[in-house]
């Protein structure tokens, strides 16, 4: 079971800061881990800078940053009194700070709330949130704002699909339920695990009109079939090594094994199953250099309308550095 460690938590001035204050600090209590608050503040404009002059507008900044740190102390004390936290305020692009603050800090988790215009349905992907998601080396989670106070049910999503880099998958996978299953116990909530699988050459029997052909593609899925058959039975088990003793004991486990396509099946699931929370991994399979969220994880992400926990494989490598570090 993985436990959390060292974790960031983002509070933005916005008024719906409560909900992921809450997450976080449930969260760093359960795992016994460190806590750490931010915010980012944008720099002075440069038209800002023109008209005060760099020395005044410098003051005017720090008066900004001195004024937000008392007031993210002031949250975290009241909400977390007997945790030790440190609370800090960075300057520049949100997505970017956010990412170095986890490079340099060595987080293993990263909590945000949604951006207030996500939360209809879609996300939009030139926000910040949508940056995170597919550059920031340790999962993200993404409250949902006024969302309920604890998790009921969380909806875990992965892939066992045989492909040719099956070890970074397994790997992937093997995150993802860990990161599922330590919220999960945190909770004390149900936890849902879903495959979207499909047969290739299925469609084909509709379009073929040759006896001969057609006996030829049902031998083929039948073949399929008991591979896939066999491959959930050992993943299953797989699921229940991971858990141990103690997931039988205290987690309400669902296995769903869904017929058809990942970016249909997981929305429509999660909320038939009304998840409060889903669980994925957002890079794409291909291992193209440059390709940092794959587009089945970004439908996926626009059809959602609950928090999400998003994972990275390991050895991802973010394209934010901090050479331009102070």
């Amino acid at each position: 079971m993985r436990r959390l460690q060292n974790i960031l938590l983002v509070l933005e001035n916005n008024g719906e800061q409560e909900f992921a204050l809450q997450r976080a600090v449930s969260l760093a209590v359960a795992n016994q881990a460190r806590l750490t608050v931010i915010d980012v503040l944008p720099d002075v404009s440069h038209e800002m800078r023109r008209l005060m002059g760099r020395r005044r507008s410098g003051d005017l900044q720090q008066a900004l940053v001195r004024g937000r740190c008392r007031d993210l102390e002031k949250m975290v004390a009241e909400a977390a009194a007997d945790l030790p936290c440190t609370v800090n305020v960075l300057q520049g692009t949100a997505f970017v700070e956010i990412i170095r603050q986890v490079l340099r800090q060595e987080h293993d988790m990263v909590i945000k709330t949604v951006q207030r215009q996500s939360v209809l349905r879609r996300m939009l992907f030139g926000s910040a949130d949508m940056h995170l998601l597919r550059k920031c080396p340790c999962p993200v989670l993404l409250v949902k704002p006024r969302e309920e106070e604890h998790y009921r049910r969380i909806l875990a999503a992965v892939d066992i699909e045989p492909t040719a880099d099956d070890e970074q998958m397994a790997d992937l996978n093997r995150q993802i339920l860990e990161m599922a299953s330590s919220v999960a116990f945190a909770e004390f909530c149900e936890l849902h695990i879903v495959h979207a699988w499909q047969v290739a050459g299925k469609k084909l029997l509709n379009t073929l009109h040759f006896k001969a052909q057609k006996e030829e593609i049902r031998g083929w899925i039948r073949q399929q079939e008991s591979q896939l058959k066999k491959r959930h039975h050992d993943f299953e088990k797989q699921v229940q090594a991971l858990l141990g003793e103690r997931g039988k004991e205290f987690l309400q486990l669902t296995v769903h094994m869904v017929e058809g396509y990942a970016d249909q099946v997981i929305p429509r699931l999660a909320e038939d199953v009304a998840a409060d929370l889903v669980v994925m991994g957002t890079v794409a399979r291909t291992g193209l250099p440059g390709i940092l969220m794959g587009n089945t994880a970004e439908s996926i992400l626009g059809q959602l309308d609950c928090s999400v926990l998003a994972v990275k494989p390991h050895g991802f490598q973010t394209p934010v550095t901090l050479a331009n570090d102070a």
